[in-house]
């Protein structure tokens, strides 16, 4: 039997992980996509991935593994643009408004799931109208700019990130958001299961990259 669409297990709340993709060839991404991930986060943000690299990308996947692809911005001709590059959706960054969450899913028009970031003070006052924009698929936290904007950068143990964060899960939990975060490990990102996020993505392709080679360098002894 056929695995249920991405969508369809983003909506029932399975636990999905992905890590995130910034180097843009193909072959980085379908080596990452043969070791299981429910997904990959192509970015187009911090890393190298716009709609051409995308698209070469989700060829040589082929449908192996559904892809998001963050943008750079809201920009509605950005998003225009991204949408039409095949992947499963986009993530949109700095979400800090629903007036914005509108915007991006009249750019986006259908094409894909559309993905909004939560990082900052103002997204957290507004989430509970976020989280209940017709067309929004999820709610994905930034974690880093999202303490950034509190005062309190990378303190993830910080009460007021805490705050922020149950905040964010308890607006979208009463709207039946899905919801997402970023953290670097797999233990960071398990942290997160028992407060209901269900899309995570955890590391980076150069950070396994580097792991890789320190463990190939601790084997030898040096």
């Amino acid at each position: 039997m056929s695995q249920p669409a991405f969508s369809d297990r983003l909506r029932a709340g399975e636990r999905l992980l992905g890590t995130l993709v910034q180097i843009p060839r193909p072959e980085v991404a379908l080596r990452l996509a043969r070791q299981g991930f429910d997904w990959l986060f192509l970015d187009g943000e911090h890393g190298g991935y716009g709609p051409a690299e995308a698209s070469r990308t989700l060829a040589v996947l082929a449908g192996t593994v559904p892809c998001l692809l963050r943008v750079p911005s809201g920009d509605p001709d950005v998003l225009n643009d991204a949408a039409s590059c095949g992947a499963a959706g986009l993530i949109v960054p700095h979400v800090d408004s629903a007036a914005q969450a509108e915007a991006a899913v009249r750019a986006v028009g259908g094409r894909g799931l559309v993905v909004v970031q939560a990082e900052s003070r103002e997204a957290v006052a507004d989430i509970a109208a976020i989280a209940r924009v017709p067309g929004v698929h999820a709610v994905f936290v930034g974690p880093y700019d999202l303490t950034a904007s509190l005062g309190i950068p990378e303190q993830f143990d910080h009460p007021a990130f805490r705050a922020a964060l149950d905040a964010i899960r308890d607006a979208c939990r009463a709207a039946g958001m899905p919801l997402g975060i970023f953290r670097m490990t797999g233990t960071e990102a398990r942290t997160h299961l028992d407060q209901g996020f269900t899309l995570l993505a955890a590391g980076t392709d150069g950070a396994l990259l580097e792991a890789g080679a320190r463990a190939l360098r601790a084997e030898w002894g040096g």
